[in-house]
């Protein structure tokens, strides 16, 4: 159970990561140009802001096109109606998804404006800080319910483990006074708690699964998620790493205490 939240919770992990990244991915900034400025120059511009490692790509709109773009929007001949162009020549710079600090865009947006040829940079800035502070506050909330869930998790599994091994504590006590070294005592429950764990992982990936195949129609963008990128594996490592971990820790742990015990507490 507590494996299956934990695969339920690195689910809402590469989902939000997934849409997080999306967002950031359609982030731009607009840079308006002058309506004086020189094609070479918009044309260096271009080239430098390209070369820049926040920018993904940059694309240049003319005046002209700007106006076509406006006229199907609207579906009117505005252009006529005005009797003149009031669009400027635009760069826009769709900004890479690892570069969407607000501090850093910031810094962006200043160096840009200093150009000769930039009337005005626009960007969104109030959706950046709201996804920025979504992100922090989201990933707050599942790193606490993860380790919770792995407390949970450590807890159940030292009991149960310490209840199996009672009735062998004779037995790790007879051992040791042959000489047995606290790592060969271990072994043979390491062994049998890492097996725990694998089998409570392959069965906390069969629920997760069964869940999303009866429900494929309500989560298909969650599975398409999942599927791209291959990133069921992150979930299948995530658990599995998970169980193997978990098992390995708590067993150690609560053979440790039999082996430490002394005689007179064996009773």
């Amino acid at each position: 159970m507590v494996l299956t939240m934990v695969g339920t919770l690195i689910i809402l992990l590469l989902v939000g990561g997934s849409v997080t990244r999306h967002f950031r991915e359609q982030l731009t900034i607009q840079v308006m140009l002058k309506e004086s400025a020189e094609e070479q120059d918009i044309l260096r511009l271009q080239r430098s802001l390209e070369g820049k490692p926040y920018a993904g790509s940059v694309t240049y709109t003319s005046r002209e096109a700007a106006a076509e773009m406006m006229q199907r929007e609207l579906g009117e001949e505005f252009v006529d109606f005005l009797g003149y162009n009031p669009l400027p020549a635009s760069l826009d710079i769709r900004v890479h998804p690892d570069f969407g600090a607000l501090d850093s865009l910031g810094a962006y947006v200043a160096e840009i404006s200093a150009s000769p040829v930039v009337q005005e940079v626009i960007y969104h800035q109030n959706l950046l800080q709201q996804i920025n502070e979504n992100i922090a506050r989201w990933g707050l909330v599942l790193t606490v319910v993860g380790a919770l869930f792995l407390v949970i998790a450590l807890v159940l599994i030292v009991n149960t483990i310490e209840l199996s091994i009672f009735s062998q504590r004779f037995i790790i006590r007879s051992m040791q006074l042959v000489g047995a070294t606290h790592w060969f005592i271990q072994k043979p429950f390491l062994r049998k708690g890492l097996s725990y764990g694998f089998t409570a992982s392959v069965c906390a990936l069969a629920l997760l699964s069964a869940g999303l195949f009866f429900f494929r129609a309500e989560l298909k963008d969650v599975i398409d998620i999942l599927m791209d990128g291959n990133r069921f594996l992150y979930l299948i490592g995530g658990v599995l790493g998970s169980g193997l971990l978990v098992s390995w820790l708590a067993t150690a742990y609560a053979v440790r205490r039999f082996i430490r015990l002394r005689l007179d507490q064996l009773h």
